[in-house]
C-alpha cells in the first residue's frame, strides 16, 4: 500500500475549521423532515462483508497511454479560478443577504490541479497560482462545500491532500450557501450546479490557452462533498431527480439523504465512500448509517473515532481520511484496486476507526 499519503499541514484546516463547523444543525430538521419513512432504519448497523473488489481497467477511466497520472503521487497544488454563468435557471433573492433574485445562477470554481513541486518545496507547501500543470492527463472531482464555507476553504481544508496524489479537484462557490447570510433552503438547486460545473469544466479544459488544457481528464469523474455538500452530491448522483449519469465514484463525508424532489430507490450502483466522526454534533453519524443502509450498489463506511463535524480533518483522523479516500478513488477513477483491499486491515490495526462495507 502506498504509505505517502500527506494531508494539509494544520495552518490552511485551521483558517477553514469554523466554516466547516457552523450552520448546518440550524437546518438539519429541514433536511431530514423530507426522509423518506421506507427506507431502513438509520440505526441498524451496517454489514461488516469485504469491500468491493471489482476488476478494472490498469488505469480505470484514465487513457491507457499516459499511465504517469495513474501512478505518480507527491504534487505540489496549483491552482487557478474560473467563473461559470448558467443562463438557463434563476437565483431565487436572499432577503437576509440583501440579494434581489437574479435570471441566472452565477457559480465561482476553484480549480487546484497537479503540479512538478519546487525543489525543495515542503510537502504541504502551500497552491501556487497560475503555476503550468504536472505532465499527464488527471482525473476530476467536484467538492461541493457545506453551508457557510466556499470553494476556497473547501479547496484549502479538503481538497489539497487529493491534488497531491494526482487529482484535479474543482470547488464551486454555491450562490445562497456560502459566506454571512447562507441558507440551506437553495439546497434543491445545488445539484443541477454540479451538474453545470462538471459540463462547464469539460468545455473550459478543452479550450486552446486555459490552465488545464489537455491536462483534464474530465470524464474520469467524481464528486464529493462535506455536510450539506455532501447531501448535494449524494442527489446529483443518486436522487431521482438530478441523477448525472457521468459520475462514477461518490464520497460524502458527514453527509445525510435528503429527498426534497423524488426518490433514492432504486439508485444507481455508482460506488460510494462515507466516512462521518463518532462525535459529530451537526450531523448526526446516524444519518451515514441511513445513507449506508439505504442506498444500493458498493459502498464502504468508515467511522472515525472521536472526530467531529470538522475535527475529522485534522491530525490523526483527517489521515485516516485522507487515505481512505484516496484509496477509494484510486479504485474506481485510476482502476487500482491495492489500496482500497488493503484498507480494512490498515484501519483495524490503526484503532482510530472503523471500517465497514457491503456490495
Amino acid at each position: 500500500m502506498n504509505r505517502s499519503l500527506r494531508w494539509v499541514s494544520p495552518g490552511p484546516r485551521v483558517a477553514g475549521a469554523v466554516a466547516l463547523g457552523l450552520g448546518l444543525g440550524l437546518g438539519l430538521g429541514l433536511l431530514t423532515s423530507c426522509s423518506d419513512s421506507s427506507s431502513p432504519s438509520a440505526s441498524s448497523p451496517p454489514s461488516a462483508r469485504p469491500a468491493a473488489t471489482a476488476s478494472a481497467a490498469p488505469h480505470g477511466c484514465l487513457p491507457a497511454d499516459d499511465p504517469a497520472a495513474a501512478t505518480q503521487r507527491g504534487y505540489g497544488i496549483g491552482r487557478t479560478q474560473v467563473t461559470f454563468v448558467d443562463h438557463s435557471r434563476p437565483t431565487d433573492a436572499a432577503p437576509d443577504r440583501g440579494l434581489a433574485g437574479k435570471p441566472e445562477r452565477t457559480i465561482p470554481v476553484v480549480v487546484s490541479y497537479p503540479i512538478v513541486p519546487a525543489a525543495g518545496a515542503a510537502p504541504d507547501a502551500p497552491a501556487v497560482p497560475g503555476a503550468g500543470p504536472a505532465p499527464g492527463r488527471f482525473p476530476l472531482v467536484v467538492l461541493s462545500h457545506g453551508v457557510l464555507a466556499d470553494g476556497t476553504v473547501a479547496a484549502d481544508v479538503i481538497a489539497a491532500p487529493l491534488v497531491r496524489q494526482g487529482y484535479v479537484v474543482a470547488t464551486p462557490t454555491f450562490p445562497l450557501s456560502s459566506g454571512p447570510g447562507a441558507t440551506i433552503l437553495d439546497l434543491p438547486n445545488q445539484p443541477a450546479d454540479v451538474s453545470f460545473v462538471i459540463t462547464s469544466l469539460g468545455t473550459w479544459s478543452t479550450t486552446a490557452g486555459t490552465p488545464l488544457a489537455e491536462h483534464l481528464q474530465a470524464s474520469c469523474l467524481a464528486i464529493a462533498g462535506h455536510s450539506l455538500g455532501a447531501a448535494t452530491t449524494l442527489a446529483a448522483a443518486y436522487l431521482s431527480c438530478c441523477r448525472d449519469p457521468r459520475v462514477r465514484a461518490v464520497v460524502s463525508l458527514a453527509g445525510t439523504l435528503a429527498p426534497f424532489r423524488g426518490t433514492f430507490a432504486d439508485n444507481p450502483p455508482i460506488p460510494l465512500l462515507i466516512v462521518h466522526g463518532d462525535k459529530d454534533a451537526v450531523v448526526p453519524l446516524a444519518k451515514s448509517a441511513e445513507i449506508f443502509n439505504t442506498l444500493r450498489g458498493p459502498r464502504s463506511f468508515v467511522t472515525l473515532h472521536g472526530a467531529g463535524h470538522s475535527t475529522m480533518f485534522y491530525d490523526r483522523a483527517g489521515q485516516t481520511l485522507d487515505q481512505s479516500v484516496t484509496a477509494f478513488l484510486d479504485a474506481y477513477l485510476k482502476g487500482d484496486f491495492t489500496a482500497l483491499r488493503a484498507l480494512p486491515d490498515d484501519v483495524r490495526r490503526s484503532a482510530l476507526a472503523t471500517y465497514q462495507a457491503a456490495d
